[in-house]
C-alpha cells in the first residue's frame, strides 16, 4: 500500500513527506480522528516510506517502492523496525514487573491475535478485533521499551504505532510519559486515537498532533469499487451510511445489514398499527434481539435513525436523490405518506436518548419496547 492507495488526506501526507524530505521528522506524532479513515494505515505507510531501500522520489514527493524487502516485511507487519502496541486481554494474574505482555496469556489467545495481526497486514484499514481486549497496559509499554533499548536493525528510521493510544491505563500512560519525555535519536512514536480527551495532556502536549478529517463520500465510494468489486449503488448507499468512515462503508456493504435495516423498520411499521400491536411487537422484538450484541443493536437504531431522516429529507426538500437508503425509496415514500406531517425530528431525537441507554446495566428488551411505544404516540396520538 502506498500513499495513492490511502484514501483522501492529501495534506497530511504532504506533511508527512515534507518532513521525511527535510529531514525534520518529529519525535513523537498523535494522530487524531473518527475510527476507520485511514489513520493507522498513513502511520505504517509512513514507517514503510522512512525504511524503503529504492524510494521514489520526484520533485518534493517521496513513496515507497512496494518492492524492496524492507517494504514487503512493513506491509506485513513484520519489520524489526515497527512495533505495534495494543490492546490485550486479560491474562491469568495481574501483571510484575518483568512480565513480557504475553506471558500470563494463553496459547488460544495468543493464536487469535496472530490472526488479527495477519488480517491487518492484509488490510491496514482493518481494526484489530480481539475478544476481552480492552486495555493497553504497562506489560505492553515495557516490552517495546525494552526492545527499543536494543541496537537498530540497521540504519533506518525505527517506528512504534500505538492503535487506540486512548486504551492505555493509567500505569501505560505514565510510562510511556517516560519514553515521550526521554525521546530517542532515530525513533518515531505514532499515537493513533479517536478519543484524544481520554490521554493525559501530558501525553499530548508532547507529540505533533494530526488531525483527520472524515473521509470524502465519493472517494469512499471509488475505493469500494476498486478494492471490493462493489457495484455502484451498493457502493453509494454504504458510503452514505458511513458519514466519513471508511470501515463503516465497509461494514455497510454487507447484505446482512440491509436484512437488519428492513426488520427495524418493520418493528416501526408494527408499532404503529391500529389495533393489537403489542402482542406482535413484543414477539417480533424477541425475534429480533436474539444473538445481538449491545454494539450491534446500536448500529441498528443508528440505521433506523438514517431512515426516518431519509423520511424527513423528503417531506423537506421533495428530493429522493438526496436519502441514504436510496434501494427503499417506495417504503421511505409510503411511510412520508401516512405520517410526514408528524415531528420526525422528535421521533429520532428520541432514538438517540435511547440509544444512551443501551450501554447501561437495563433490560434492552425492555429498553426498545418503551421506546417504540414512544415512537408510537409521536407518530399516531
Amino acid at each position: 500500500m502506498s500513499w495513492y492507495q490511502i484514501i483522501g488526506h492529501d495534506k497530511i501526507k504532504k506533511i508527512l513527506q515534507n518532513s521525511i524530505i527535510n529531514n525534520r521528522i518529529s519525535h513523537a506524532y498523535c494522530f487524531i480522528g473518527i475510527e476507520g479513515i485511514g489513520k493507522d494505515a498513513l502511520a505504517i505507510q509512513f514507517a514503510k516510506v522512512c525504511n524503503c531501500e529504492k524510494p521514489i522520489i520526484d520533485d518534493g514527493f517521496i513513496d515507497s517502492c512496494d518492492k524492496c524487502h524492507n517494504c514487503i516485511s512493513i506491509d506485513n507487519l513484520a519489520h524489526p523496525n515497527l512495533e505495534l502496541i495494543f490492546s490485550l486481554p486479560t491474562g491469568k494474574s495481574s501483571d510484575t514487573k518483568g512480565d513480557s505482555a504475553y506471558d500470563k496469556l494463553s496459547s488460544e489467545q495468543i493464536e487469535i491475535i496472530k490472526d488479527e495481526i495477519e488480517n491487518k497486514a492484509k488490510n491496514h484499514y482493518l481494526p484489530l478485533k480481539i475478544p476481552n481486549a480492552t486495555q493497553i497496559k504497562i506489560s505492553s509499554i515495557r516490552d517495546v521499551k525494552q526492545k527499543l533499548s536494543l541496537s537498530s536493525f540497521n540504519d533506518k528510521r525505527r517506528f512504534v504505532i500505538v492503535l487506540k493510544a486512548d486504551e492505555m491505563n493509567i500505569e501505560a500512560e505514565n510510562a510511556f510519559l517516560k519514553t515521550l519525555e526521554e525521546p530517542q535519536e532515530n525513533i518515531t512514536i505514532i499515537l493513533i486515537s479517536s478519543k484524544p480527551d481520554s490521554l493525559l495532556q501530558t501525553i499530548i502536549s508532547r507529540c505533533q498532533q494530526i488531525n483527520f478529517s472524515p473521509l470524502d463520500e465519493n472517494k469512499i465510494v471509488r475505493k469500494l469499487i476498486l478494492d471490493n468489486n462493489s457495484n455502484e449503488i451498493d457502493a453509494k448507499i454504504a458510503a452514505r451510511f458511513a458519514q466519513g468512515s471508511y470501515l463503516k462503508a465497509l461494514d455497510f456493504l454487507d447484505e446482512e445489514n440491509r436484512v437488519l435495516r428492513n426488520e427495524i423498520v418493520n418493528l416501526l411499521r408494527i408499532s404503529l398499527k391500529k389495533v393489537k400491536y403489542r402482542e406482535e411487537l413484543v414477539k417480533n422484538l424477541k425475534n429480533f434481539l436474539k444473538d445481538k450484541d449491545k454494539n450491534q443493536i446500536n448500529k441498528i437504531m443508528q440505521m433506523l435513525i438514517f431512515w426516518l431522516n431519509d423520511v424527513n429529507i423528503i417531506k423537506i426538500t421533495g428530493n429522493s436523490e438526496l436519502i441514504i437508503n436510496s434501494d427503499d425509496i417506495q417504503t421511505i415514500q409510503k411511510f412520508f405518506k401516512g405520517f410526514g406531517n408528524k415531528d420526525i425530528p422528535k421521533a429520532i431525537n428520541e432514538i438517540e436518548n435511547y440509544i444512551t441507554m443501551i450501554y447501561r446495566n437495563v433490560n434492552i428488551n425492555l429498553i426498545l419496547i418503551s421506546l417504540f411505544i414512544k415512537l408510537r404516540r409521536i407518530f399516531i396520538d
